[in-house]
């Protein structure tokens, strides 16, 4: 590899590219050294520490942050790490490298007490032959002192909202020969018809030796190298190899050969393999193309997090989210905002996702917070060694990896030289790959530092301007536009995310409508969830140092939710112990590559096939080469896919069944390793409005007895008292047990800023009713048969309230209301709500969601049973071994207690069911329950408890989330009118 002269830097533009020898050096792992019997040592596990000079060492864990294990590092002050280990024997008379993948944020080495080196940047390999330092068959010992530098330029520890420092990947010791591989690379070049392909190898060699390559395909088949062992002399090397008709690598097909490469000198050998795919990426006017078709990326951004050992990549994370982001249907991962683990981008190449491979620069001049610095080093030369030298790091280690399909030169930063020597290097160094930069739009006209137009954040209509920048629908004028941060997952909405998490199913519309619109705009290149995994990390009290970064890690949450588990927030579709949140299905759905176009089938004859129309939404993959089913009234059948290719509409047959009206079947999509890819309820003819009617036998008439402080109204098993004072309902009775405590309250909940476009980190400026307000106007009732009407009238605050009750003889008790005078704005819920009683242990309902289909167990299927409470209180830190749904605790929204309350909801009882038919609460094998009904899904129901342990239900007829910010989608409901109507039954 070469590399930038620095000196020759300044004059760039005028002067040409100086090239120097590298400064980065980088080797292979070898699988076998002849003579040696273990040539690689992973050095990870238990290390000591040196807090603080002349202190005692303590143990530690390798690789983790020190500030999860208890300890309260500073910024720039330094602690001292040490290994003692012996190298084995047969390790002398050879090479020995000493690797460090990552290291938080500024590092100096010693080994044997002999000083070697230091090294900037937290996230790149860096590796030094440490042989002259050691002495095998004998303990030797690694000191390394570890700072976190408060002006790293990767912003890393302001990002995680707490000092990071620590050696943060794993630590390597392994043996070479003398005549030994270094900068090793791969290159595919293929032909302009995408068939025969170059092999294009390069490396440097220290000695004269003879190296040899083979090459077999994944079945273990020999695939022809002509003159594939010779001698070659010390310095730079090359070669190219034909390979005639091999198979492509894609994120849909990942085929991987395997590169057999041996070394010999001086009676000396050693071997070592790569995986590699045969592809080709070229940017042709606004597409992109991965062997000549048009890729669209789908896919989130991606932070290194472990639950316990913080910003820390383990060989377990790092191969389930390759696994995760497939399941999910992702093919696209951005490694945000640092170059991932080289294991990782391993997993990517098997699995096939596509990767935009980010150096560790970001948020330079722009929203860094003020303790941390520099604020300004795009044009400082005295960072320029930082840019350049961690981003040759990241090339070194990445390049020969088929998934990486385009660099990233650093996010959301402000345009400078040390940006400008970055992408002119890369672009010198590898001409096979694009490059990337954020934010594209400040950068001056009359320079080129991208060639893929890089936005954050569009509307739902991908029409936005940032920095000078524009898009319209998804398209970038001429140039590929990616979205490579969208859709944001809500977690800044502290409020509503304490009360109500359903605003996490709800945030899957934005996705949906986003990717749908993305994929049919021919410049729309893809996009990328904001994020992948949550940012929260539950910090330890220090048993060394302090918190002090509690003080700076304070975000807009309200001073009672302030703790010790700090972090952006839960901006993830899976949590930080990598389970799935409600998120996870939204995105699989929204991203699916079969897209069924249709869930209702109008026209159909009995025992007569069907036809749907169909999508295939995938680049690479004929429909037909999926396997489908059809499941319908427990009888399953084959399904034949067309033969559609990738970007086409067409038809699908259903195979004949004995159809009946109203009713529904099941199809099911499947890639070639049977995985789920999608699946749909298809409505067979009109959806039937389902009647909720209530059998008791023999209806009597509801009767009515008043009191001095109440009227209470009776049926065969219910008894309603209204309370005259305030004219709500008090102690409503069902078969003999209290099944409403107090109501109906108005919810009236509204963001006041009325579509001046809502807060990002809380809750809109906002109006809530209070309960408090109540003030009774009049109550009156009457008679009508065998059921009864009252009329309540009162006021909350000016807000006047009309409420309407029927109270008929089965139960059922409707409630119409309207309200006066109430403010308008963007509303976020309105309706009525009831206390209840403590009896209740599980909620049921039926409904109909924005998905077709969800698996069973969803959050917010469309129908489930949830127990209300869950005895296991997953304790701070710990494993939660169940499914997010039953969590009842959450350190990060409600701080150190992790609940409002002793006896909190379970998060799938808590959120929101939106357009209910039925929503039951009841008691687990009794015969009390408490329904509200919608024969037309009209409704929306949520749970809640207070601190001071009353539980709430609240029943909507209009609910939206407008403080989900950040270009998603939500309905903008205007307040007024408020009025509808609700039906419970007792």
């Amino acid at each position: 590899m070469k590399l930038l002269n620095w000196i020759a830097l300044g004059a760039l533009c005028c002067c040409g590219l100086e090239e120097v020898a590298a400064v980065s050096i980088e080797r292979t792992l070898p699988d076998a050294v002849a003579g040696v019997e273990e040539e690689v040592l992973l050095l990870n596990g238990e290390w000591e520490l040196q807090f603080s000079k002349d202190e005692r060492w303590e143990k530690v864990t390798v690789p983790g942050e020190l500030a999860m294990q208890g300890f309260g590092i500073e910024h720039d002050k330094p602690v001292l790490y040490r290994k003692k280990f012996r190298v084995p024997s047969d390790f002398s008379g050879k090479r020995m490298i000493l690797r460090f993948d990552g290291v938080y944020s500024y590092a100096r080495l010693w080994v044997n007490g002999k000083y070697v080196t230091e090294h900037s940047g937290g996230f790149t390999r860096w590796e030094n032959d440490v042989t002259e330092y050691l002495t095998p068959g004998k303990k030797n010992e690694i000191r390394l002192e570890v700072t976190d530098k408060i002006n790293d330029i990767s912003y890393a520890s302001g990002y995680a909202h707490h000092p990071i420092g620590g050696i943060l990947r794993d630590v390597t010791l392994y043996t070479l020969p003398e005549a030994h591989l270094q900068n090793f690379f791969v290159e595919t070049l293929l032909d302009e018809a995408y068939k025969d392909a170059v092999l294009h190898i390069h490396y440097v060699l220290p000695k004269t030796a003879r190296v040899s390559f083979s090459l077999k395909d994944a079945d273990g088949n020999a695939v022809s190298l002509p003159n594939a062992e010779v001698t070659v002399s010390a310095g730079e090397n090359d070669h190219r190899f034909p390979v005639k008709r091999p198979l492509l690598w894609d994120a849909e097909h990942p085929h991987l050969y395997k590169l057999q490469v041996s070394v010999e000198a001086d009676g000396e050998s050693y071997s070592f393999e790569r995986e590699i795919g045969f592809r080709k990426i070229e940017i042709k006017g606004d597409r992109m193309l991965v062997n000549g078709k048009q890729v669209k990326l789908r896919g989130a951004c991606r932070h290194d997090i472990h639950p316990t050992l913080g910003r820390v990549s383990t060989a377990e994370t790092d191969s389930l989210d390759a696994l995760l982001f497939k399941r999910a249907n992702m093919n696209f991962v951005r490694t945000s905002h640092y170059p991932p683990t080289e294991r990782f981008l391993k997993y990517c190449d098997r699995t096939g996702i596509y990767v935009e491979c980010e150096t560790a620069v970001c948020f330079v001049d722009t929203h860094r917070q003020k303790n941390y610095a520099p604020a300004r080093s795009q044009d400082d030369p005295l960072f320029t060694d930082n840019y350049l030298n961690q981003l040759e790091e990241m090339v070194n280690t990445a390049r020969s990896h088929t998934s990486v399909l385009f660099w990233s030169i650093g996010n959301e930063s402000v345009y400078g030289k040390n940006f400008q020597l970055s992408y002119d290097w890369l672009k010198q160094e590898d001409t096979t790959r694009p490059v990337i930069f954020s934010y594209p739009g400040i950068v001056k006209e009359d320079k080129k530092v991208y060639d893929i137009l890089s936005m954050h954040y569009p509307g739902c209509d991908g029409t936005m301007t940032q920095y000078n920048a524009s898009t319209v629908g998804f398209q970038g004028g001429g140039i590929p536009a990616l979205f490579d941060e969208w859709a944001h997952v809500p977690c800044y909405t502290y409020t509503t995310l304490q009360d109500d998490p359903n605003i996490r199913e709800f945030w899957g519309i934005s996705l949906d409508k986003m990717w749908s619109k993305l994929f049919d705009a021919p410049g729309g290149l893809g996009g990328a969830i904001w994020g992948y995994v949550d940012e929260t990390f539950m910090l330890p009290e220090p048993k060394r140092g302090t918190a002090y970064w509690i003080e700076f890690a304070r975000t807009a949450k309200p001073a009672d939710f302030q703790g010790n588990c700090v972090g952006y927030g839960e901006w993830g579709i899976v949590d930080v112990w990598r389970r799935e949140k409600p998120e996870f299905w939204g995105t699989k759905k929204a991203y699916s590559p079969v897209k069924v176009l249709q869930t209702q089938v109008d026209d159909f004859i009995d025992g007569a096939s069907v036809s749907l129309v169909v999508y295939n939404r995938f680049d690479h993959t004929n429909l037909n080469e999926l396997t489908a089913t059809v499941t319908y009234e427990e009888e399953m059948k084959q399904v034949m896919l067309p033969d559609l290719h990738p970007h086409e509409k067409g038809l699908l047959t259903v195979p004949a069944f004995a159809w009946k009206e109203g009713d529904s079947f099941l199809i099911e999509f499947f890639d070639a390793k049977g995985e789920l890819i999608d699946a749909e309820q298809i409505q067979i003819g009109q959806i039937p409005v389902i009647e909720c009617s209530r059998q008791i036998g023999k209806e009597s008439a509801v009767q009515v007895k008043e009191t001095d402080d109440f009227v209470v109204f009776r049926g065969s098993d219910f008894e309603i008292p209204f309370n005259k004072q305030t004219g709500l309902i008090e102690n409503a009775l069902s078969k003999g047990q209290v099944v409403i405590e107090k109501g109906p309250f108005l919810n009236l909940d509204l963001n006041v800023n009325h579509k001046t476009g809502p807060e990002v980190r809380e809750k809109a400026r906002s109006y809530t009713v209070a309960d408090k307000d109540w003030q009774k106007d009049s109550f009156s009732y009457q008679q009508e048969g065998n059921h009864v009407r009252v009329i309540l009238e009162g006021h909350y605050a000016g807000i006047s309230v009309l409420i309407n009750f029927l109270i008929e003889a089965d139960g059922t008790v409707s409630m119409d209301y309207r309200t006066k005078n109430e403010p308008n704005g963007w509303l976020r819920e309105a309706g009525l709500k009831l206390y209840l009683p403590d009896l209740y242990e599980e909620v049921s309902w039926n409904r109909k969601g924005y998905w077709s289909y969800y698996p069973k167990g969803s959050f917010a299927g469309n129908s489930g049973t949830a127990p209300l409470y869950n005895s296991v209180k997953v304790a701070y830190g710990a494993n939660p071994d169940q499914p997010w749904n039953m969590d009842t605790h959450n350190y990060y929204y409600f701080a150190d207690a992790g609940a409002v309350c002793k006896r909190p909801l379970t998060n799938q009882a808590k959120g929101m069911k939106e357009n209910i038919y039925t929503y039951t609460l009841s008691q687990k094998d009794k015969d009390i329950c408490l329904q509200i009904v919608s024969s037309r899904a009209g409704l929306g129901c949520r749970l809640n408890k207070t601190p001071a342990e009353e539980l709430v239900l609240y029943m909507d007829n209009r609910w939206d989330y407008p403080e989900i910010a950040w270009g998603d989608y939500c309905k903008a409901l205007d307040v007024v009118p408020v009025y509808g109507t609700v039906r419970i039954r007792l």
